[in-house]
């Protein structure tokens, strides 16, 4: 019996190939930095005040 994750594709240790890239404009990214703020004050793992 093989071991578990001893297929090559588990340990494939090649450099990822990036497949695509867009701009962010600074107001997007700042949504995002809130909706993620938000997500995880509700979730616990963030405090109001930090």
């Amino acid at each position: 019996m093989k071991k578990v994750f001893s297929d090559d594709r588990w340990n494939d240790t090649s450099a990822p190939k990036v497949i695509g890239e867009r701009d962010v404009s600074d107001e997007e990214q700042s949504e995002h930095q809130q909706r993620l703020r938000d997500h995880l004050k509700k979730i616990g793992i963030k405090s109001g005040h930090e």
